[in-house]
């Protein structure tokens, strides 16, 4: 039986070299197809056009927020997606996700001010119930992110 090499320091740098890339290239993915759907959400409602500046502007400073938790979270998750070199399928990781996904049960979750479920292929962000988002929002619930829009966001990530 053949024993595996322990990883050398210098395939070590080049892991966190490649989870710093992957982290980057997330972020900036989320960025960008967040934005859009944005744009979407408010195309057929005029009363939320001038929010949506403020709307983007809260997930670029969200993203921003959080950026030692993604940090964290991708350099785990290289542990398990790419190999000793730090490479891995973009496109197979992706959809090796979004399986699990559509197969997970709903769960509740908080992401700072943002509540909702998640699981069965869809996204709910809930909007609160109050004067103020009823004013701005409408009676719209919550905000649903299907595969479709995971799709998009797919194709961003693996350009």
């Amino acid at each position: 039986m053949k024993m595996e090499q322990p990883a050398t320091i210098s395939q070590s740098i080049n892991l966190q070299e490649k989870a710093l890339e992957l982290k980057s290239k997330i972020v900036d993915s989320i960025d960008v197809w967040g934005k859009n759907l944005i744009d979407s959400f408010v195309s057929d409602k005029p009363k939320l056009k001038p929010l949506s500046v403020y709307m983007k502007r809260g997930l670029t400073n969200g993203l921003a927020r959080y950026d030692n938790k993604i940090t964290k979270s991708v350099d785990n998750i290289m542990l398990f997606i790419s190999d000793e070199k730090g490479n891995y399928d973009t496109a197979k990781v992706f959809d090796d996700v979004m399986s699990m996904f559509k197969d997970m049960d709903e769960m509740n979750f908080n992401i700072g001010p943002l509540s909702g479920i998640i699981g069965k292929g869809v996204i709910k962000i809930k909007i609160p119930d109050s004067m103020f988002t009823s004013f701005f929002f409408g009676n719209t619930g919550a905000i649903k992110i299907t595969e479709s829009d995971l799709t998009e966001l797919k194709n961003l990530f693996i350009q």
